[in-house]
């Protein structure tokens, strides 16, 4: 080489450059594999099988999540000639974690049930991973009072009193460690019946719906005995506000804030305190919007969790809230009287004290589209209707006695059927409703008006 001359490297970048950028990619992709994958290790099937006297077998089997937070699932028992079914919600409280709802509702029993004993089975699963066994291992919250009626053994036959005894013991405080058996996803028709409470009327843990105009929101706690040391913990979308809180010791107040659309607030019992069982109450501001979640409450009497689902979409003042008196269709809207001759189904009865309410409609997936129209006692309140990802509102005039609100699709739009959310409001009641609707069926609201003169 010539003296002075430098040397070009340049050519080596084809075989530098090029593999250590692709080497890069690939850690990368690597990584967020691993990372997604890690997201959801609870979906699929577990099970247990304990050799004994009666050899007791479970197998629980998870459904894909909602938000990455709730999981509907089954859970079966079987215990010498006992076997049961049940569906329940499972919330993730952590990485590591996931809540055992409560309410574990029965759909197959036999030749006995064991009614609210399941209740001994509240508490967290956990979730270990040790060299490429994956388990879950039950922790109750311990407790000898659950504050609900218990089955007596007396109520057994004598061919079944042992038996279900033993059931009883092995529920309240055997070992339970569950194997991983595969990752496949639990599929039923209950999933969304689960997720959605009020298709089915049966709660699992999830309270009514909620909208709020404000995303700017404050929490604090209060007890209803303030001297049994019941701790909660209290998560919005999968991140922990405040953990392991003494609610008769400590009164903290938090700030939160919404995302827009749907938020999953998650209100944890960690105890029973010194008297069982859990009694704590969670208030939530956000502005004018108040309200609270109780453990005292009767449904949620030794609860594990309570899940409130809060909608939240910013509001431009001048439109705030859409206001129409039974105004006449639009003119350039054709929908025939026909529609409402298809099936109809009925998603709910209820009674209010109220002339006149408000209607809340959106779509809490994704715009795609959809059009409806409404009837009320046969006559069109709107016709031609875009469902939007923002709620609209709409003022109702009920007459005394029954009302039939009628939801008919107009077409099906680009993600088929035809889905919106609605939320019933009058005064401080609310209540939402899943609206699922096609080309041949309808969904109907029952409202009774109760009109106590002037």
């Amino acid at each position: 080489m010539p003296a002075g001359q430098k040397t070009n490297w340049s050519f080596l970048n084809k075989f530098i450059y090029i593999p250590a950028r692709t080497y890069c990619i690939f850690v990368c992709v690597f990584f967020l594999l691993q990372a997604n994958a890690q997201k959801n290790v609870y979906t699929g099937t577990w099970e247990m099988y304990k050799s004994d006297s009666a050899s007791l077998h479970i197998r629980l089997q998870i459904a894909n999540p909602e938000k990455n937070t709730l999981y509907p699932a089954q859970l079966k028992i079987t215990y010498g000639n006992f076997s049961g079914a049940y569906e329940l919600l499972l919330v993730k409280k952590n990485d590591g974690s996931l809540a055992i709802g409560r309410n574990k509702i029965p759909v197959q029993e036999t030749p006995f049930s064991i009614g609210a004993w399941t209740v001994m089975l509240n508490g967290v699963f956990q979730y270990k991973k040790h060299r490429g066994y994956e388990t879950l291992q039950a922790e109750r919250i311990p407790t000898n009072k659950y504050g609900v009626t218990m089955p007596s053994l007396l109520n057994y036959t004598d061919a079944f009193r042992h038996l279900a005894m033993q059931l009883r013991d092995s529920l309240k405080e055997a070992p339970l460690v569950l194997n991983k058996i595969n990752s496949e996803p639990w599929k039923s028709e209950s999933v969304d019946k689960i997720l959605y409470p009020w298709m089915s009327g049966v709660y699992y843990g999830i309270m009514d719906s909620i909208q709020v105009r404000s995303a700017h929101g404050i929490l604090h706690f209060t007890d209803n005995n303030r001297v049994d040391n019941d701790t909660v913990s209290v998560t919005l979308n999968g991140k922990t506000i405040l953990d392991k809180i003494d609610v008769s010791k400590q009164n903290p107040t938090a700030e939160i804030q919404l995302d827009t659309g749907m938020n999953l607030l998650c209100f944890y019992a960690d105890n029973y305190g010194h008297v069982p069982p859990n009694t704590a109450k969670l208030n939530l501001a956000f502005e004018q919007d108040q309200f609270a979640i109780n453990f005292a409450n009767k449904a949620d009497i030794s609860a594990t969790f309570i899940v409130a689902k809060i909608y939240y979409y910013p509001q431009k003042k001048e439109n705030n809230w859409q206001t129409t008196r039974n105004p006449p269709p639009p003119k350039n809207i054709k929908i025939t009287d026909r529609a409402l001759e298809r099936e109809t189904k009925l998603v709910d009865s209820i009674k209010l004290n109220s002339a006149q309410i408000t209607l809340a409609i959106w779509d809490d997936a994704v715009e795609d589209g959809d059009s409806i129209s409404l009837s009320i006692n046969d006559q069109w309140i709107v016709q031609g209707f875009a469902v939007k990802k923002k709620p609209q509102f709409l003022t109702v005039t009920l007459e005394p006695g029954i009302n039939n609100i009628i939801f008919v699709a107009d077409n099906l739009g680009a993600i088929p059927p035809n889905t919106s959310l609605l939320e019933i409001i009058d005064g401080k009641f609310r209540k939402a409703y899943y609206i699922n609707t096609n080309l041949s069926q309808n969904n109907q609201v029952k409202i009774r008006y109760d009109y106590k003169g002037p």
